[in-house]
């Protein structure tokens, strides 16, 4: 599974490359480039078995969505976020996935998790409205996730594209093809087997034996992992971009005809790949913690769950002081519209931003965790 993946990603290398920067420009992936995408099956990886996909595990999912970030970081954002929303889609009911996936297994899922409203019980399911942002590849997606709180909690409701709309608001420094825009549900109908509480879930409900390991990996600590991978991707091009230059490229108002000669730059070099080995050591001693529990169909406790949280904020502040480092090494010319080190300076920088990755509040789980002081932070722990 991996390897065609990854193969995929070979072949669309060039077609991505050159769509990157018109993507960029009109706020939103080409039709085409997501057709290809679609047609190379990067967007089943997650999906059941029983559906034509892959069930692919944790680790799979941050190569994946590594691999496409580090041609166009959108397209790998979007790769991420529309595989964790297939994973998430695969937690809910076998009618409601037969819904999304019976008639067309490479249907799109876009998605938000901070809870809209309102939304109240009539006969056979509930009456949903509300607008939820950020909303990342909801342009081409047949289906969507919208949270809301019920008395029991906070759940997550499954709507076809017909019962939403689409606000046009995405205008961003980075990540600017993801379409990350708003969408809004006015008074739909959303039958029962189409809604998922999140609370058992969170809690842990999905790590039992009758599901699927792919599937029954701690789901907030999986979606976070999921959240960071794309950043991974985007280091990795900025150090091979930078690494490669130095050899042709000088220092200004120096001795230096090659950056590469200058023992300051290899020191900057060096740094910033450290930063990069930081970042993969944390996510993937997490992913393989997850795939382990899973397999076990064990559910980590609050420490561990915290810790995994923790690794991926690291990771994701690791990648970004490494963009730092390589983009002032690398010199002013970076910034030029013309450089790709700052369409992947900017994508990042946005990314890094993501709720689910802020250093602060994940640290801060992990050290209430770790001092036994009850989580007051987040139900989503």
């Amino acid at each position: 599974m991996r390897q065609d993946l990854m193969a995929a990603i070979d072949g669309l290398a060039p077609q991505l490359t050159e769509a990157a920067g018109e993507a960029d420009a009109e706020r939103r992936l080409a039709d085409k480039t997501v057709a290809a995408m679609q047609e190379a099956g990067l967007f089943r990886a997650a999906v059941p078995k029983r559906y034509g996909g892959g069930e692919a595990s944790l680790r799979t999912h941050i190569d994946v969505a590594a691999a496409v970030a580090a041609i166009d970081g959108s397209a790998g954002w979007l790769t991420g976020l529309w595989n964790g929303n297939n994973w998430c889609v695969a937690l809910f009911p076998e009618q409601a996935q037969d819904d999304v996936w019976g008639g067309n297994p490479d249907a799109l899922v876009s998605g938000a998790l901070k809870p809209s409203g309102p939304v109240r019980k009539v006969p056979g399911g509930y009456r949903l409205s509300g607008a939820w942002s950020y909303a990342s590849g909801i342009w081409h997606a047949e289906w969507t996730i919208a949270a809301a709180v019920l008395d029991d909690g906070p759940a997550a409701f499954l709507v076809p594209r017909e019962d939403f709309e689409v606000v046009d608001e995405w205008y961003m420094a980075g990540m600017r093809s993801t379409g990350s825009n708003r969408f809004v549900v006015d008074d739909a109908f959303v039958p029962d087997h189409r809604v998922l509480p999140l609370g058992p879930v969170v809690g842990g409900a999905n790590v039992t034996p009758e599901v699927a390991p792919a599937y029954r990996t701690a789901m907030v600590p999986t979606l976070v992992l999921m959240v960071a991978a794309p950043q991974l991707g985007l280091g990795r091009a900025a150090l091979s971009h930078v690494v490669e230059a130095a050899a042709h490229k000088g220092i200004a108002f120096t001795s230096f005809a090659r950056q590469a000669e200058s023992v300051g730059f290899q020191l900057q070099v060096a740094e910033a790949a450290a930063a990069m080995d930081t970042a993969e050591l944390h996510l993937y001693r997490a992913a393989g913690a997850l795939e382990q529990h899973a397999a076990d169909a064990v559910y980590p406790g609050e420490l561990l769950r915290a810790r995994y949280r923790s690794d991926a904020a690291v990771a994701s502040r690791s990648i970004n002081r490494a963009l730092e480092t390589l983009m002032t090494a690398h010199g002013s010319s970076g910034f030029a519209d013309a450089s790709p080190v700052q369409r992947i300076w900017r994508d990042a920088s946005v990314a890094a931003r993501h709720g689910m990755l802020v250093p602060q509040v994940n640290l801060e789980i992990y050290g209430a965790a770790l001092l036994g002081v009850p989580n007051t932070v987040t139900p989503f722990a």
